[in-house]
Formats: C-alpha cells, sequence, structure tokens
C-alpha cells in the first residue's frame, strides 16, 4: 500500500482507500485501481481543422434501445462445455 505514495499523493490515496472501505473492497489492487481511474483526465475533442474530407461526415446517433435484442436472446444460465479445439 505504502508504494502507492509513489505515484499518488496522501489526499488521491485516502479518498481512495475510504472509497475502498465504503463499498467493502480491501485489496491494494483494486485502491491502486480506484486512484488510478479518479487520476484520469477526460479525453480532450478531437479537432477537425486541417481535415475538411470530414466536413461531410454525419454519424447517426445511436438507437440504443436495440440493445435490447441482445438481453432478449441470452443464452440459458447453463450454457454447454465448450469442444476441445483440435490442430
Amino acid at each position: 500500500m505504502l508504494r502507492l505514495l509513489e505515484k499518488f499523493s496522501l489526499s488521491q490515496l485516502t479518498a481512495a482507500v475510504e472509497y475502498a472501505l465504503d463499498i467493502d473492497v480491501i485489496d491494494a489492487a483494486s485502491i491502486r485501481t480506484i486512484a488510478e481511474h479518479r487520476a484520469d483526465e477526460p479525453v480532450k475533442l478531437f479537432p477537425l481543422d486541417g481535415r475538411p474530407q470530414l466536413a461531410h461526415v454525419r454519424v447517426e446517433t445511436t438507437d440504443v434501445s436495440s440493445y435490447q435484442a441482445l438481453l432478449d436472446n441470452q443464452p440459458s444460465s447453463n450454457p454447454p462445455p465448450l469442444e476441445e479445439v483440435t490442430r
């Protein structure tokens, strides 16, 4: 746990540990993941300046209701065993 102080400040690590305890997580790897996630910066917008070929590209909005089909067609809770791959 102390090695995490090499990468994160005490306040960052304290906040990560407090959050981890709130969600009943006690291992160092999970606390490191929490601290890393909180330290991530949002991705900046991709500038299209100098790319006139992209000015006419239009991307349709995703219809998330179509994902319901994936949930409706879920396999049973006991999938058949995987067959061994032979070479």
